[in-house]
């Protein structure tokens, strides 16, 4: 056998085997792309009632946590964590306060109670991520599914514009065009969905990080004394300053500290002594 019949052979061979593999997976991913929109509708539905769902209060939420701090220094656990769940009402802050308060029912080490809230936040977390795993999912497998049943009927197409079969042509450019479409669709819902959760993931996170320094920092520290300013100071009242605080508080460490001073003093004084003062 020559090497021009040998490659023609070849190349038969694997035209035909691409053929029949490629035209075996429309059908399969004709029915991913279903299964993604029908996905589609019912995320829909679910966003729309965790949205309905949420109501975020972080100002009320930042003075039942100081008054829940007061009722965690006398022992009164249920006074403490039944404050904070009236105070809040998103979904992954609840599932905090209720592991938190299974932990604090039982005596342990202050070490040993830092290290449970820190890994209680990092399982949060990890449930937030397996949360939004879906939605990240449908948003990179919708459009690479749609553009697979847009190329897999262009074979057949092709082949039926050789013959003259106009009608064949046809169908298949209508699958075609459709799977584009489709996987479209499900993109833009999973990734509308996954923005908007991921924002408001990194809130509770924030929420739930804020709560912890609040209710287990050392309160004879001077980060404590100047957490417990807060509601002397009226920053509760106002978001724009609330916001403000929190964004400090993240940094309270070495020099850090005096730019939170400075925002405590254009609220309440010109110098540190009457920040003490305040708190008496």
């Amino acid at each position: 056998m020559d090497p021009g019949t040998a490659l023609e052979i070849f190349q038969s061979g694997a035209q035909s085997g691409i053929y029949l593999i490629s035209t075996s997976l429309l059908y399969p991913v004709i029915i991913i792309l279903f299964v993604l929109i029908v996905w589609s509708l019912i995320a829909i539905g679910g966003f729309l009632y965790e949205w309905h769902k949420r109501d975020r209060n972080f100002v009320s939420l930042e003075r039942g946590a100081f008054k829940a701090r007061a009722l965690l220094e006398k022992n009164d656990l249920e006074g403490a964590f039944g404050i904070l769940s009236e105070s809040c009402s998103t979904k992954f802050v609840h599932e905090f306060l209720d592991r938190l308060s299974a932990f604090r029912r039982v005596h342990q080490s202050k070490k040993l109670m830092e290290v449970k809230v820190e890994k209680l936040l990092q399982d949060l977390e990890s449930l937030m991520t397996k949360r939004l795993e879906k939605s990240r999912f449908v948003t990179r497998a919708g459009p690479m599914l749609g553009l697979m049943g847009t190329l897999i009927p262009m074979g057949p197409a092709l082949l039926a514009l050789a013959g003259g079969d106009i009608e064949a042509l046809a169908k298949s450019l209508v699958i075609a065009f459709g799977s584009t479409v489709l996987g479209l669709v499900a993109g833009l819902v999973g990734t509308f969905i996954s923005l908007v959760r991921s924002r408001w993931y990194e809130q509770d996170m924030s929420d739930m990080e804020y709560l912890s320094e609040i209710l287990f920092g050392e309160r004879e520290s001077e980060e404590g004394l100047e957490l417990g300013i807060i509601e002397e100071c009226g920053f509760e009242g106002e978001k724009k300053r609330s916001t403000r605080l929190l964004h400090y508080l993240g940094k309270v460490k070495g020099t850090e500290r005096s730019k939170l001073r400075e925002v405590f003093r254009k609220k309440g004084g010109d110098s540190k002594d009457e920040l003490f003062e305040a708190k008496e």
